[in-house]
């Protein structure tokens, strides 16, 4: 990741959510006629500009893809107390905000995707009774939480959880430990020196707004195309294990569908090869309406 080239950044814009928070997005627009869109959800603790602005730059001029990096609330520009949300469900109302945005000033197709804990967020996201209709979803290697079976066994975890917390909050629906910090990442001392955006840790509330209960039936349930893309060296799971979940869904969905891995990917390097393929996917998406 750090030795890749720096692409152009556009212009920091915001909007306003539902319940007055700016929320901080970088537009980067086609300069031909588009008619595909991608709203891009980076991972929890990280921001929009963490290494997402390759995929973006990748759709924007070479597929003419219009794509919108947004910074979750408490995240990276946006307005909100840092690593909090004041509810699970002010996330997954942000996702709307953003959708509606983009459907009002942007024609074409409407694409959400979400790099590992925010394709976790995407996933609670699609299952919201109240979420907003779009075209499809994209999830990079996606991080489905602890109930999703797919952890490698030699793992060295990147977070580690106060579990008691989230049992308290649990037991109080939510009175009690919904805004305390209850996952810390282990970042290298340096890699948060280096980028002060990065979060070091994360409160009970917006944890359980990225981590998906019960992913599989979730996974199952998916009523669009979505494509999966992993790397073949991604250090926190088990590909052979993530590809059992393309098994899932209904099979009129998985038949327009598509499950790859990127060879010599890890968890990060992989959004410097990400944009081409979903780029390709949403040609393969365009040329079958």
């Amino acid at each position: 990741m750090q030795q890749a080239a720096p692409v152009h950044i556009p212009e920091r814009q915001f909007i306003s959510s539902h319940d007055g928070t700016s929320l901080a997005y970088y537009p980067f627009l086609s300069e031909e006629k588009t008619q595909a869109n991608v709203i891009l959800i980076h991972g929890g603790g990280a921001h929009s500009l963490a290494g997402y602005e390759h995929i973006a730059y990748t759709l924007q001029h070479d597929f003419q893809v219009n794509t919108f990096l947004i910074d979750l609330r408490g995240h990276g520009h946006s307005d909100g107390k840092k690593g909090d949300t004041p509810t699970v469900t002010d996330v997954w109302q942000d996702i709307s905000q953003f959708v509606d945005t983009v459907k009002q000033q942007h024609q074409g197709a409407v694409y959400l995707c979400g790099h590992s804990s925010g394709a976790g967020l995407l996933l609670n996201y699609l299952s919201w009774p109240k979420k907003r209709e779009v075209d499809g979803y994209f999830f990079i290697a996606p991080e489905f939480g602890y109930q999703s079976d797919t952890a490698r066994p030699d793992q060295i975890p990147f977070a580690s959880v106060q579990v008691w917390k989230f049992f308290l909050s649990a037991m109080t629906k939510g009175r009690l430990m919904g805004h305390s910090e209850a996952v810390r990442f282990h970042y290298p001392a340096w890699v948060v020196e280096q980028d002060q955006l990065l979060l070091t840790a994360i409160t009970v509330n917006l944890s359980l707004a990225l981590t998906p209960s019960a992913p599989k039936k979730k996974f199952a349930g998916i009523d669009q195309p979505y494509a999966m893309l992993v790397g073949s060296e991604d250090e926190l799971y088990d590909i052979e294990k993530m590809s059992a979940y393309h098994e899932l869904p209904h099979e009129e969905i998985k038949q327009q569908s598509v499950y790859e891995v990127l060879d010599g990917h890890t968890h990060l390097s992989v959004l410097l090869e990400a944009g081409k393929q979903i780029g390709k996917t949403v040609q393969m998406w365009s040329r079958s309406i």
